[in-house]
């Protein structure tokens, strides 16, 4: 199977292109979209379907079926190597860019006139096959797939087949490729391998995922993706300045993806081609669905509109949420320093599903706030920050599950989060062994000094909280802090 990914063409004129303006027409409310990489495990599924042909007839495909003349493919990513694990590609004059994690795929199973984009070891890979011209993948250097989000932005010169692939504004690779036409053909007729005729698979510009579900061997994106342009023209001639607000459409424009059409959670219906582009617009589908969580979704995390995570003031935060019932238990052994735990559980309290977001797909960012109270002012001894992402997995519809045997962060295990309403919500958190950042104790008598109390918050990024306040410890010594309350 030959394969190839979209790209961003690079303009090597004088017309290099500045629309990084906001569009005052976009939606109220900006969204990204977030794949699982459920790949082959859920065919057809948690993947965005665009159609580049109408194979009833042989006219001309959408404005998005580029190809024919140069073009520009550029977006925004946020991902994981721990998501997405495809090693680094060998390139040039090869396919091997379909090995990656694929994210844009306008292949023609064993067929020419393709491309494509994929990760192998969080590098950005960029491949194109020709018309009987012979294939090329380009890849870039540095690793943008660290949990941060970022700009990319491939090209491709129709006269001689240059390319170009640019990471925040950087040139990080370019070279000749194959040369021709490599549009989806307008008279294209899908290939006969996939246990029949590729009809689900083409004629397609697939999004999030390896287009045909060829197998483990060519794994799918996992992560974020937002504000999708495809342009007729090369945009850069050299090194820029990143975006610092979503694409307004031009006349070079001939697709346009802001993903904002929300709200958040599943996506089940029209990608919004907001391009304007004569002959358009080039609308997409999403394709919902896989094993928990399913994808794609609808998340808040966003390049411009992300709130940053939440962090431990100097002051506990005001107005959190409290419950009737309570308890916080910490062990640090004095001779063995390895040995350390601490179990805080908030419970029996109001919180819903919606109250905690999703951790998930990153809509929710939480840290484990401890103060401990000395003559009666609060001074901050511990901060555990839970990371977002796979690691959180939803329960029944209203409980949001962290899970990690090894405590590689901070020590931290589990995490629970249930919000099943009045007098149902409960929160609960462990952490464990050596890498677990525990204060050491107030001094030699008394773990902490709890004058007149000792408060442990959950913070969550726009301000929400919860909070249980401990003020009558049932013990508390050099190595042990045990308090609990209830009705």
């Amino acid at each position: 199977m030959r394969r190839q990914w979209l790209v961003s063409l690079f303009v090597f004129t004088p017309m290099v292109t500045s629309l990084l303006l906001w569009d005052s027409s976009t939606w109220a409310q900006d969204y990204a979209i977030r794949f699982y990489g459920h790949g082959v495990q859920a065919p057809d599924l948690d993947r965005i379907k665009i159609p580049v042909d109408d194979p009833n007839n042989n006219n001309p495909g959408p404005p998005v079926d580029v190809g024919a003349t140069d073009f520009t493919l550029e977006f925004w990513v946020k991902g994981s190597t721990t998501e997405n694990t495809a090693p680094a590609m060998t390139c040039g004059s090869n396919v091997n860019w379909i090995f990656g994690n694929i994210l844009f795929d306008r292949d023609r199973f064993n067929q020419d006139r393709k491309f494509g984009f994929s990760f192998g070891n969080g590098r950005a890979v960029f491949g194109v096959s020709g018309e009987g011209t012979g294939d090329f993948t380009l890849c870039g250097t540095s690793n943008i797939l660290d949990n941060s989000w970022h700009h990319v932005a491939v090209q491709r010169r129709r006269s001689d087949g240059y390319l170009w692939l640019f990471v925040d504004g950087a040139l990080e690779a370019s070279a000749d490729g194959p040369d021709g036409d490599i549009s989806y053909p307008d008279d294209g007729v899908p290939g006969n391998y996939c246990g029949g005729p590729c009809t689900n698979s083409d004629p397609y510009l697939v999004i999030g995922a390896e287009k045909h579900d060829a197998g483990a061997s060519y794994p799918s994106f996992s992560g974020f993706l937002d504000e999708v342009r495809i342009s007729k023209v090369l945009r850069y001639s050299g090194n820029f300045t990143p975006p610092s607000g979503p694409f307004v459409p031009d006349g070079d424009t001939v697709a346009l993806y802001h993903f904002d059409e929300g709200p958040a959670g599943p996506c089940t219906g029209t990608i919004v081609d907001s391009s304007g582009a004569p002959g358009g617009p080039s609308e997409g589908q999403c394709r919902y669905g896989g094993s928990s969580p399913a994808g794609p979704v609808y998340v808040s995390s966003t390049p411009f509109s992300s709130p940053p995570p939440p962090t431990c003031g100097a002051m506990p935060a005001v107005g959190c949420a409290a419950a009737p019932r309570g308890s916080l238990a910490i062990f640090q052994s004095l001779t063995n320093p390895n040995r350390r735990s601490f179990s805080w559980q908030w419970w029996t309290g109001n919180a819903t599903v919606g109250d905690f977001a999703s951790p998930i797909d990153g809509s929710a960012t939480y840290v484990i706030c401890l103060y401990d109270f000395s003559a009666g002012l609060p001074v901050l001894k511990l901060q555990l920050a839970p990371p977002s992402g796979t690691t959180w997995r939803m329960f029944r519809g209203h409980t949001y599950r962290y899970a990690d045997r090894t405590g590689s962060v901070q020590g931290l295990r589990r995490v629970m989060l249930q919000g099943k309403g009045v007098g149902k919500g409960k929160v609960a958190v462990r952490a464990s062994e050596a890498t677990l950042p525990l204060p050491g104790p107030a001094s030699a008598m008394q773990y902490f000094a709890a004058d007149p109390q000792v408060v442990v918050q959950l913070v969550r990024n726009g301000g929400a909280c919860w909070e249980s306040v401990f003020t009558t410890p049932a013990r508390n010594d050099a190595q042990r802090f045990r308090s609990r309350f209830a009705p």
